[in-house]
This record gives C-alpha cells, sequence and structure tokens, in this order.
C-alpha cells in the first residue's frame, strides 16, 4: 500500500516536472518579427500610443515603436482597436506585408497596417499589468516674496477590453509669510465603458478645494458622453458632454449649495515615442449651471512632459480656475498658476 502510494506521488511529480516546460512556454510564445529582421520571443502585454511593451524571456520588459515591427504573433486573445473605432476580438497572426498583421476572428482572417492599430490589450491578463501611472513631486521658495510652494500630483489608468478608468489628484500648497496658507486640491475618478465606433460613456465623481476662490469643498458626481474625434499613434482629441450634481460649501461661512451643472468639454493629447519622449496634454472644460443663472465655471490646464531617463521626466504644468459667480460677495473670480516638478511614471 505504501509502495503505491509513494509511486503514485513519484509518478504525478514525474508528470508535473515534464509538464512545467511546456506550461512556461505556452505562456510566452508570442513572438515579434522586426524590420531588421530579428525575431523577439515573450510575452505581448500591451500596445498603445505606438508602442509596444512585450515581456522577453529573459525576464526583461522593452518598448518597441510601431514603426520597427514587421509583424506579430500571439494565439492569445486580444482586444483590437483601430484608429477608425472599429473593436476587434481574436489572436494575432503574422502577415506577409511588412508592418501588417492578421487577426483571426473565429475563422475568418481580417488584414490590417499596424500603423492603423491604436490599442491591443490582453484579454486575459493580470490586474497589476492594466494600470498604468505616474507621480510628480515639486517645490519652489522665492526669498524676495517669502513665498514657499510645495506640489504633488499624481495619476493611474485601467484598461480592459471594454472599459477604461482613470484617477487624478494634485494638490498645490502655497505658504507666505503676510498672507494665509492657500490650499488646492483637486481628485478625479472617471470609469468609462467603449461604445460602438469612437463613442464612449461613463461616471465621474470630482472632489476640489480651493481657499484662493473661497471654496472650502465642492463635489461634483454626474454622467457622461464622449466622442474621440482623433485617436492615432501620435495624436488623441475627444470631446466629452454631461450632467454633473454640485454640492459647494464656502470657507468663510457655513453655507452649502447644490446646484445642477452641464459640462461641454474637450482635451487633446500629443505624444513623441522617440528620445527624448515627450508628452503634452492640453485640456478644457466648461460648466455652465442650469439652476443659478448666468454662473458659468471654467476650468483649463496644459500639461508637458519631457524625458530625462527612463521612466523619469521634468514635467511643467499651468492650470487657470474661473467661476462667473463665486458664493460670496467679493472673493477672487479666478485662480491660476504654473507649477514645474520631477516625476515617475509606471
Amino acid at each position: 500500500m505504501v509502495n503505491q502510494t509513494l509511486l503514485k506521488i513519484f509518478l504525478l511529480t514525474l508528470f508535473g516536472v515534464l509538464l512545467l516546460p511546456a506550461i512556461l512556454f505556452a505562456q510566452k510564445n508570442d513572438t515579434v518579427y522586426l524590420s531588421n529582421g530579428d525575431r523577439i520571443t515573450g510575452e505581448l502585454k500591451k500596445y498603445e500610443y505606438g508602442l509596444l511593451t512585450f515581456k522577453t524571456d529573459a525576464m526583461n520588459t522593452v518598448i518597441i515603436e510601431y514603426d520597427l515591427i514587421q509583424t506579430m504573433y500571439s494565439s492569445k486573445y486580444f482586444m483590437v482597436r483601430t484608429s477608425s473605432g472599429m473593436l476587434y476580438f481574436g489572436s494575432i497572426a503574422k502577415a506577409d506585408f511588412p508592418g501588417s498583421i492578421n487577426l483571426v476572428i473565429t475563422n475568418d482572417s481580417i488584414f490590417k497596417p499596424i500603423v492603423d492599430i491604436v490599442q491591443i490589450t490582453s484579454i486575459k491578463n493580470k490586474i497589476w499589468s492594466r494600470i498604468d501611472g505616474a507621480i510628480d513631486l515639486g517645490s519652489s521658495y522665492t526669498k524676495a516674496s517669502d513665498v514657499l510652494q510645495f506640489n504633488l500630483s499624481g495619476n493611474a489608468s485601467y484598461r480592459t477590453a471594454r472599459y477604461f478608468s482613470d484617477l487624478n489628484m494634485n494638490s498645490i500648497i502655497t505658504s507666505q509669510s503676510t498672507k494665509n496658507t492657500s490650499r488646492k486640491n483637486d481628485a478625479e475618478l472617471g470609469i468609462n465603458r467603449i461604445l460602438q465606433r469612437r463613442w464612449f460613456a461613463g461616471l465621474q465623481a470630482k472632489g476640489q478645494q480651493n481657499t484662493e476662490l473661497n471654496l472650502e469643498y465642492r463635489i461634483q458626481t454626474g454622467l457622461g458622453l464622449g466622442y474621440d474625434m482623433v485617436h492615432n499613434n501620435r495624436n488623441r482629441l475627444f470631446s466629452t458632454a454631461g450632467i454633473f450634481v454640485n454640492n459647494e460649501k464656502t470657507i468663510d461661512t457655513e453655507k452649502r449649495t447644490t446646484n445642477i451643472e452641464g459640462l461641454v468639454a474637450v482635451s487633446y493629447k500629443w505624444f513623441k515615442y522617440q528620445s527624448p519622449k515627450i508628452d503634452v496634454v492640453s485640456s478644457a472644460s466648461l460648466y455652465p449651471s442650469f439652476t443659478v443663472a448666468g454662473r458659468y465655471r471654467f476650468e483649463y490646464e496644459l500639461k508637458a512632459k519631457f524625458e530625462i531617463i527612463t521612466d523619469l521626466y521634468l514635467s511643467l504644468s499651468l492650470y487657470d480656475n474661473y467661476d462667473s459667480k463665486p458664493s460670496e460677495t467679493d472673493p477672487a473670480k479666478n485662480d491660476w498658476g504654473v507649477i514645474t516638478s520631477i516625476g515617475y511614471s509606471f
């Protein structure tokens, strides 16, 4: 009886040892064929903004620019999105024409140039591999005016085949000997679902504090509908419209207000992937009030990132917040600033 048990354990162990290499190989049998004739084997993690993230057999992750790729192969299941907004679900097969792939969908094969593809997402990727983000930190001091400023910002994005979520946070604290310390804090979470063609819809929650505008807090929640006007490997231009519930409280009083606002927003992103990498994002949002006559708010942000070394960059930001009818009788209507910081992306 004991001998039979030991024999079973031995056979199972031997079977597992023999099967392990096959399992490991199956997990990393994706192949990228480069224009110079080289071939890389590993795991295709994702493709976005003209950059392919590929984990090699040597456990190193490499970033490959789209114009260096001749073709690709993977038997895994992917979501592939094109610049026209079309979505495809299937595996990736080699194509004979340079700079292209074949999408294998059920029993059909669709030819696609890589330059027309804006996103490839693995359906079975682990959660952590779907997350991208960055964190910025900066400070400045002006002796003549005795002004000390500190800023911290961060963002994270999460992508799946049908959904994309973005979390953004920003904090600016300014200390001056002749004035009270001012604070500007923002946090925003958006959860969106990709619809047909270039459309997407989502939920958004946003919290704000701005002592320069006499704002203790503002909490917004609402729904939005967006459209990708341009989406390729260098640019993305999209617009959003929505409706929000806005809850506010001023600093000097205990007054709390609730009103309904609309949203009309335009965002543009430009990306240069050759070294040094440059990433520029510009966004403008208009919030007309439906319940306070004549009131509207305007928010604008311009942010540029310049890569110093891999994953480390210099950031320059410009922001402007305007409120046509603040809660108090005579506070400032406008708050703007310029921020420089050092950041790290992951």
